[in-house]
C-alpha cells in the first residue's frame, strides 16, 4: 500500500507537470496576440518553473523519489523537516488555488486536467501518504521556522526576478503593482497560513506517532 500511493502521487505529478509543460512551453515560445514577444526556450524554462506549484509538485516528486530509493544525493528530500514542510506548503498550494484563483479562471483542455491533478489530486495523495507512511514522532514547534525556509526563499527568489524582468507569477508577488509593501503584507499573511498548517502537522505528527507505537 505504501508504495501504491506513492506511484499514484508520482504519476499525478508527473502526469499534470507534463501537461501544463505541453501546455504552456509552446504557447510561450511563439509569438501571438497574448504573447507579443517569444522567449527563448531557457526563457520559457525558466518561466516554467517560476510557478509555485510546479515547484512544489517537484518538490513532492523528490521527497518520494528519496524516501523509496534511499539514495543519498536526495536524502535531503526525505528528512521529517523537508517532509513536514512539504506537507504544509502543499496545503496552501491546493487552498490558495481552490479559494483564490480556482473562481476567477476557466481553464479548458489539457490545462483543465493538469490544474486538477496539481493543486487537488496530487495534494490530497501525498498528505495522505505522509499521515501513513511518513516517520512520525521527530517534528516540533521549534521545527517550524525551518519548515518556512523553502516558501521564503521562493519568494525572495521571485522578486529578484522580477525586478529584474518586471515579470511576476502571482498577482499577490507584484511589486510591480503593490510595491514591497504591499507584497510584503500578502507573503505575512500566506506565511501565518502555512505557519498555523504547520504547527497542525506538528501536532499529527506526536499523535500518530504515539498511535504508531501503541500499535508495535
Amino acid at each position: 500500500m505504501r508504495l501504491l500511493i506513492a506511484l499514484s502521487g508520482i504519476a499525478a505529478g508527473v502526469v499534470g507537470l507534463a501537461l501544463d509543460w505541453v501546455s504552456i512551453i509552446p504557447s510561450v515560445t511563439v509569438a501571438s496576440e497574448a504573447n507579443p514577444v517569444a522567449r527563448s526556450f531557457v526563457g520559457a524554462f525558466v518561466y516554467f518553473w517560476t510557478f509555485f506549484t510546479h515547484l512544489t509538485n517537484l518538490w513532492l516528486l523528490l521527497a518520494y523519489a528519496a524516501v523509496l530509493s534511499g539514495w543519498r544525493w536526495l536524502s535531503g528530500f526525505a528528512g521529517p523537516v523537508m517532509l513536514g514542510s512539504a506537507a504544509a506548503f502543499i496545503m496552501l498550494v491546493m487552498l490558495y488555488y481552490h479559494f483564490m484563483l480556482a473562481p476567477y479562471i476557466a481553464l479548458q483542455g489539457m490545462l483543465a486536467v493538469a490544474s486538477v491533478l496539481l493543486h487537488y489530486v496530487a495534494p490530497a495523495i501525498f498528505i495522505v501518504w505522509w499521515v501513513l507512511f511518513a516517520p512520525h514522532g521527530r517534528l516540533a514547534f521549534r521545527d517550524i521556522p525551518l519548515m518556512l525556509v523553502p516558501g521564503v526563499a521562493y519568494v525572495g527568489w521571485v522578486l529578484a526576478r522580477g525586478a529584474v524582468v518586471n515579470e511576476y507569477p502571482y498577482d499577490i508577488l507584484d511589486a510591480g503593482k503593490f510595491g514591497y509593501g504591499g507584497v510584503a503584507i500578502g507573503v505575512l499573511v500566506l506565511l501565518v497560513a502555512v505557519s498555523l498548517f504547520s504547527a497542525i502537522l506538528v501536532l499529527a505528527d506526536r499523535w500518530l506517532a504515539k498511535r504508531q507505537a501503541v500499535a508495535n
